[in-house]
Order: C-alpha cells, then structure tokens, then sequence
C-alpha cells in the first residue's frame, strides 16, 4: 500500500475496573512512534501539449524488452507506436547543453487505467493514465535539470499495456522555476517568524536547512553531536502527548524546548499527532479511532466543541511561545489525504475546513502571529489543498529505504504544482538525501528531517558516514552556522 503506516502501543490502565476512572498513566518508556517506508509516488497524468519547438523522441526508436514490441500505424508520428504490453522501452537522449526540461509523453490507455513508471538516469517516479484509447499528450515531469551529455530515459512496466508514440522534451527557463511569495500569510507576523521566513526565503535554491525529528527532549541531536560534532538547524517536535492528563508528562515540554532550541538560534517545528478529541481512544490513527471529522461543519456537535477545545489548549501553548518571542513552523493535519489519520478519514472536504478552522481560531481568535503554516501534501491531494491564503510552505514526507537521491522529480512536481510561489521541504524522511545529489539535479528543498530513532542511527536508513558528510557539507546549513533570527 502506498501508505505510511503508524503503530502506538500504550500500556492501558492495569486492571478493567479503573477504566472508567483512569487518568491514563502510560509509562512514557511504553509509547513507541514506528513509521513504515512509503511507496514511490503516483502523478495522476494530466493532458498538456509541448510546444512545436519541443525535441521529439519516438519510442520505437528506443529499446524494447520483456513483452514491448514495436506496432506500424500510419495515423501515429513517424508510422510506428510501442504498445508496451508487460515491457519496458528505454531511450538514450544527447543533451547539447545543460538546461531544465519538462518531459512529455504521447500515449493512449485502451484497456483501462494505467500506472507505470518514468526513469530518468536511474530515478524513478509513478504515473497513472486513466481509460483512454485516444492519443494524448501528457507532462510527466517539471523542469528537470539535465546536464550536457548523455541520459536515458525509460518507460517501465507497473501495469503496462498502454500504448506510446513518443516522448517530448520541452527547455524551461530556470529563472522561470521560483516566484516564492515574499510575505507570511499571517497578517501582522511576528518580528521574528517573518526573520524565519525570509532566512528561510533567501537560502532557497542556494542552501538546505539540516533537521532532524526528536521523541524526547534533544535525544538525537544529543546523539548527532556526539557522533558527527554537529548539530542540525531544525528540531521537530510533537504536541502527541499534551493535554491528556498523563501523569507521567509535563505539557509544557514541547514548547520549553522548543524555547531551548530557539535560544541556541535553532529552528523549531512542532507537529500533532492529535489524539481522539472524544477522549473515547488515545488513537490518533483512523483504523483504532471512529472519531468523525466531518462534524466540524456541525458548530452544536459534540465532535465540533472537542475539537475546537483541543485546538484552543494548543493555542494556549503557542502563545506562550509567542509571549517568549519564539517563532514555530507549524505542520498541523499532515499527510491527510494519506487517510490513515482520523482528520483525514472523511475524505477531502471535512479536513479542509478543519484545517481552515484551526488557522482562523489560532490567528484571528487567539491572536497568534509567530506561526510559519505548513501543508504536508500527499499524492494527487489537490482537492484537500486548503489555500494559498492558509499554507506557506508546502511539506513532503517521503519514506523510502536506502534511497539517498535528491528526490528531484517529486520537488519539481510539487514547485509546479504551486506555481513555483510556495516553498517545499521534505518535513520528514526516513533516509535522507545526499547534498551531492541536491547540488548537481538542483532539488532546492528548504529543509530535511530525518524521523527519530533508527530512522536517524541505523545505517539501514542513513549511515553515520552519511551524517557525516551531510552536516559537514558546503551546501547544508547546521546548528552552528545559524545566524540569530531574534
């Protein structure tokens, strides 16, 4: 499944008789936050034509192999198509000189909706064409830097069967890449969210902010600087455990280090994995909770007033950080079209107006100015977006094992996707990329954020060797490099 998965294991109350009057004391050694690795993203193909002066390369003139086999039809561009069967087609392309390209492909889907893949030099993303036996042009990729030289570029079986005429290369203008909106959607920001914003503004596309997420207070940026003698700009923190009456936690841990962090010229980002606000559960995960998202359009539910309750004690929380003079980057609703959270169990209209609901309480009700809004998108989530009016940065989370890429074919679909005026960020990773590979496709990420535990110690998902490097390298700004935003 291409779906992030979370296991919480709580210890419940020791016996059935204190249900009823339990205040919930779940030993903290007892919570564990596991994160399963994501499948490769799909893009939901959508039809556009190159321009006339695009390059055009047919497919029968690539390699064909396992299945694909080359089809003679005069009404098809140079006589032929590739019906691509269970195969794959590969195609070496010259490039004369380094330039951005968007990339095309002309193809038809007869025998139902299709998802395959797209490969350029080894880098690998999903698309889907639905039912159509017509031939239609369709962008795949966005401004996708190749250097002068020789690439390959393939089409591989998922599904197979369809149908491919030819690919087009379009040149992009790179100063057309980035029009990054200059102010925070926060009327009357903060001093110091707006000196975030606009450091964060300035080193887009020439620098990337290092993070790295934590489960207890500093416990991996403590083990990366005992390791690697560096620390990372950015410390992801979580509202999870707040406001539930654990005996064994205080609440106000996320916002004093977050206080902490702010005070050595850190950058906080705070998230919520955001328990059932009926307190039926401690859940926070759709398959363990049936709380009903959708009744925040209903102001006189009992689902209504749990939430906007909740989302006041948050408030009380920022705004004592605001008090303190901390700005936060805050990331609340993540990865809702994904469904696997409670808020995004009801589709994309109910998680809209939440989202919209909690902007407008937190800033206009409770006045708060020092927030840096995030939108976690998932794939094919336009419909959930919840405006541009209410998103500053737009934020990835990709979970693949291993694979150290920059991750470049889904930044310049999400720049694309926001008309290059939102920033994106990976807001959180399992192994993250090299800033090698940042550098040379120029994937212009703000930030990254490796999870805790194994996801930032086990070599599996990123070596020491790798920190190392990363935190070490010209390209990536770390703790001690951060000028004061104050």
């Amino acid at each position: 499944m291409n779906q992030k998965k979370l296991r919480l294991s709580l210890l419940l109350c020791t016996t059935l008789i204190s249900i009823f009057s339990c205040k919930k004391e779940i030993p903290s050694t007892e919570v564990t936050l596991t994160k399963n690795s994501k499948n490769q993203s799909t893009i939901s193909a959508v039809a556009a034509n190159p321009p006339a002066s695009a390059q055009r390369l047919e497919a029968e003139s690539g390699t064909l192999t396992n299945g694909a086999v080359k089809v003679a039809d005069g009404a098809r561009s140079g006589g032929n198509y590739v019906a691509q069967n269970s195969g794959n087609i590969s195609i070496i392309v010259n490039i004369s000189t380094t330039n951005y390209y968007n990339i095309y492909i002309n193809a038809a889907a007869p025998y139902g909706e299709k998802t395959n893949i797209i490969s350029i030099d080894g880098v690998n993303t999903n698309f889907t064409l639905t039912n159509n036996s017509s031939y239609l042009n369709y962008r795949l990729i966005n401004s996708y830097r190749l250097t002068a030289g020789t690439h390959t570029i393939a089409i591989k079986n998922s599904w197979g069967y369809i149908n491919i005429d030819y690919l087009s290369l379009e040149i992009v203008n790179p100063a057309s890449r980035f029009n990054i909106n200059t102010s925070l959607v926060t009327p009357g920001a903060t001093t110091q969210a707006n000196k975030v914003y606009q450091f964060l503004r300035n080193n887009y596309g020439t620098k990337i902010i290092s993070g790295v997420m934590t489960l207890n207070s500093f416990d991996e940026t403590n083990w990366l600087k005992t390791n690697t003698g560096k620390e990372p700009a950015i410390l992801g923190l979580d509202f999870m455990h707040v406001n539930r009456n654990y005996t064994w936690y205080d609440n106000k841990t996320p916002i004093r280090d977050a206080k902490t962090w702010w005070d050595r010229n850190g950058i906080p980002v705070l998230i919520w994995h955001w328990r059932d606000p009926s307190r039926r559960t401690e859940e926070f995960y759709t398959s363990k909770t049936t709380f009903d998202v959708s009744k925040i359009t209903s102001t006189t539910s009992a689902e209504y007033k749990a939430m906007i309750s909740d989302i006041d004690y948050i408030s009380g929380l920022l705004k004592e950080l605001q008090t303190q003079g901390v700005p936060v980057i805050w990331r609340p609703l993540h990865e809702a079209a994904g469904g696997w959270f409670w808020w995004g169990a009801k589709g994309a209209a109910p998680c809209k107006k939440l989202y919209q609901v909690m902007y407008d309480r937190m800033v206009n009700y409770h006045g708060l100015k020092n927030l840096i809004w995030v939108w976690t998108r998932e794939p094919n989530d336009q419909t959930w977006y919840p405006g541009d009016q209410y998103v500053d940065i737009v934020g990835r989370d990709i979970y693949q094992q291993g694979n150290h890429t920059s991750q470049s074919v889904e930044f310049n679909n999400m720049n694309t996707l926001y008309g290059g005026k939102k920033m994106v960020s990976i807001t959180e990773c399992g192994s993250m990329p090299d800033p090698d590979n940042l550098v040379k496709d120029a994937a212009a990420w703000s930030w990254f954020m490796p999870w805790y535990g194994d996801y930032t110690r086990n070599s599996t998902h990123n070596s020491l060797d790798l920190w190392k490097k990363t935190l070490n390298h010209t390209y990536v700004i770390t703790l001690d490099e951060m000028p004061s935003l104050k």
